[in-house]
């Protein structure tokens, strides 16, 4: 790998990564004002209610929603470097691409979902909308946290076994395997109903996990400007 090409990735890495994820809490904090919890209705049964109070609140959801589809988008270009950047492991670094791809490509298709109903449901709140909210959140939900399970939960685990004694020290290596871990929890909570309690534990863990990693690519880009002006 050229000294430059690997100086590059490892930029555009650091500031996608960085970005997506500011772009991911705030869009998290969005959200929160907003009022209106999708998990919470499914679980209540309470679509109707939901329908209500995303009406009162669309500007704000489709604001976060829009904001988090940036972010995942960002997010996987930042995987994608970080997996450029891991060339001396190439199966794992396949692997982290595969990952991702799939993983981020999924939760654009969940967050169109959940816009279709804040934007398309909502406002009619009527007892056929809310049957088609049932069915159409429900989805959005549930594709968000396989999703999530993915980007925050597999996808740090092996992105820090590709880069391992290259790129990614060994403490971001332990904070990959507890991330790891919170996905099985939020996959196990897709089944017992823990989505919003044990399940939501993965989102501080791998958030931190990207914020973490982004930091360790901007201290590492800065070590390549000496070895590049030497070329």
């Amino acid at each position: 790998m050229e000294k430059h090409d690997e100086r590059t990735a490892t930029r555009i890495g650091a500031y996608t990564t960085l970005i997506g994820s500011l772009c991911m809490l705030g869009g998290a904090a969005i959200w929160a004002i907003s009022g209106a919890d999708i998990d919470q209705a499914i679980y209540d049964k309470d679509l109707a209610g939901y329908l209500s109070a995303a009406k009162g609140s669309q500007g704000l959801l489709i604001a976060n929603l829009s904001i988090w589809i940036i972010g995942v988008i960002l997010l996987g270009a930042g995987a994608t470097m970080m997996a450029f950047i891991s060339g001396q492991r190439p199966v794992l670094a396949s692997l982290v691409r595969y990952n991702y791809w799939i993983g981020i490509s999924i939760v654009v298709i969940s967050y169109m979902a959940w816009l279709a109903v804040v934007v398309q449901l909502a406002p009619s709140g009527s007892p056929a909308a809310v049957v088609a909210a049932e069915a159409m959140g429900w989805f959005a939900v549930r594709a968000d946290w396989v999703a999530t399970a993915l980007v925050l939960g597999s996808g740090p685990a092996l992105l820090a076994a590709a880069g391992r004694s290259f790129w990614a020290p060994n403490w971001l290596r332990i904070w990959s395997y507890v991330a790891l871990f919170t996905g099985f929890l939020t996959t196990l909570a897709q089944f017992t109903g823990g989505l919003t309690s044990y399940g939501f534990i993965i989102i501080p863990v791998g958030m931190g996990w990207m914020l973490a990693a982004s930091v360790v690519l901007f201290r590492r880009v800065r070590k390549l400007v000496p070895r590049e002006l030497e070329k």
